[in-house]
């Protein structure tokens, strides 16, 4: 098969071989500057998706040439459809996943402190709460002693309140049977400094004074009778507030 037999000389079929030769490789250096050609425009434009067919010898070639960057990227996926890449897109209006500091914390309710108003300070008693009652330690003394007379001082209010009880408001009176005025225990004592007490509900405050059974009147004159035995009425004072009589025997 090297050797070439036919009925021409082997020059001929010699030369025929050597032509042929020379065209299959002007042929491969022809396609080879084709190629070349192709890739070189196909890196300058890129064509995106394009098949670019030659025929070379009579069998076909296939190249894609395309960029990688260049590739239409995956349609987006619709709501609550799973992603093509593994994940799961959230559909619209159902929360998605929260970090830990985007997640609701627990709120602490404030701390309310209270705080206790100071009383307030106690007002003065009114006359309507006051009670004021003047008695005989007992109920009756001989002439020519010294009865012990007291004066009772009552708050009958709900609350503490102030009073001002000085001497020269709170008074005992000794009236005969008919009201008339035979003594009072300012008629010979000077007025005194106010005397301002905070009375607690239902406690009395007291004060006492010895009668010396005399009769006395306002300055306090040097001639005094005594009084004789008989009945006589008690009654104390509080300013302008008057307590109930009470009796009081002189034997």
């Amino acid at each position: 098969m090297i050797e070439p037999t036919g009925p021409l000389p082997q020059s001929v079929y010699w030369r025929r071989r050597a032509f042929a030769a020379v065209v299959c490789a002007l042929a491969v250096v022809l396609l080879a500057w084709l190629i070349g050609g192709l890739v070189e425009a196909d890196d300058q434009n890129p064509v995106q998706g394009t098949a670019n067919t030659a025929d070379l010898g009579g069998s076909a070639a296939t190249s894609t040439v395309g960029s990688t960057s260049d590739r239409p990227s995956a349609p987006p996926s619709s709501p609550g459809q799973d992603d093509p890449r593994g994940s799961v897109t959230a559909s619209p209006g159902s929360e998605g996943p929260t970090s830990a500091a985007e997640a609701p914390q627990p709120t602490t309710p404030p701390v309310v402190t209270t705080t206790t108003a100071p009383p307030a300070p106690p007002t003065a008693c009114p006359d309507p709460v006051m009670k004021v009652l003047a008695t005989p330690a007992v109920a009756s003394y001989p002439v020519g002693t010294r009865p012990l007379l007291k004066l009772r001082i009552v708050n009958t209010g709900p609350v503490p309140c102030t009073r001002d009880v000085s001497h020269k408001l709170r008074e005992i009176l000794v009236l005969g049977a008919d009201g008339t005025r035979l003594w009072s225990s300012n008629d010979c004592y000077g007025p005194p400094d106010q005397d301002v007490r905070l009375l607690s509900p239902n406690k009395p405050v007291e004060f006492s004074v010895n009668w010396a059974g005399r009769t006395s009147e306002p300055g306090c004159p040097v001639d005094r009778e005594t009084v004789p035995a008989g009945t006589y009425q008690v009654v104390g004072k509080l300013g302008t507030l008057t307590g109930t009589p009470t009796q009081l025997v002189l034997t």
